[in-house]
C-alpha cells in the first residue's frame, strides 16, 4: 500500500504506535485533532484497525460520517489472518483509489501483540 497522505490522530496511543508504519506507506503523514471538521474534508477514505470487530463509540461516529458521504471504509481485525488482512488492504486501496487515508484504532490495540505483526508487514 502506498498512499499520498495518511492522517493520524494527535495524542492517540494507537497513532503513536503505528507512526513508523504510516511513514513507510505514505508520502506524508499528517497529525490531526479528533474533531471531524479537522480531517473529514481532507481525507477520501477511512481505515480502521480493531480487534474482534469491536469499535469504540468515537470510531463508530466517525465511520458513520464516512458511510453517509459514501467515502470508502475498510476495517482490519488484527486478530485475523495477517496475509489476508494485508492483501485485502492493498486491494481496497487500489480498487477505491484511496490517496488520503485517515487511519484509526482504539488505544487498547497498543497492548495487542498482533499490532506489531501488522506494523512489520
Amino acid at each position: 500500500m502506498k498512499a499520498e497522505t495518511i492522517f493520524l490522530l494527535t495524542g492517540n496511543k494507537f497513532s503513536n504506535a503505528i507512526s513508523a508504519w504510516a511513514t513507510a506507506r505514505a508520502g506524508e503523514v499528517v497529525q490531526v485533532s479528533d474533531k471531524l471538521p479537522d480531517f473529514f474534508d481532507r481525507t477520501d477514505s477511512l481505515l480502521i484497525f480493531n480487534q474482534n470487530q469491536e469499535l469504540t463509540p468515537e470510531i463508530q461516529e466517525i465511520k458513520k460520517a464516512y458511510d453517509k458521504q459514501q467515502k470508502p471504509v475498510h476495517k482490519i481485525d488484527i486478530n485475523g489472518t495477517l496475509m489476508v488482512g494485508v492483501a485485502n488492504l492493498d486491494l481496497w486501496v487500489e480498487t477505491n483509489k484511496c490517496r488520503r487515508i485517515l487511519v484509526l484504532g482504539g488505544e487498547e490495540l497498543v497492548s495487542n501483540l498482533n499490532l506489531e505483526r501488522y506494523s512489520n508487514s
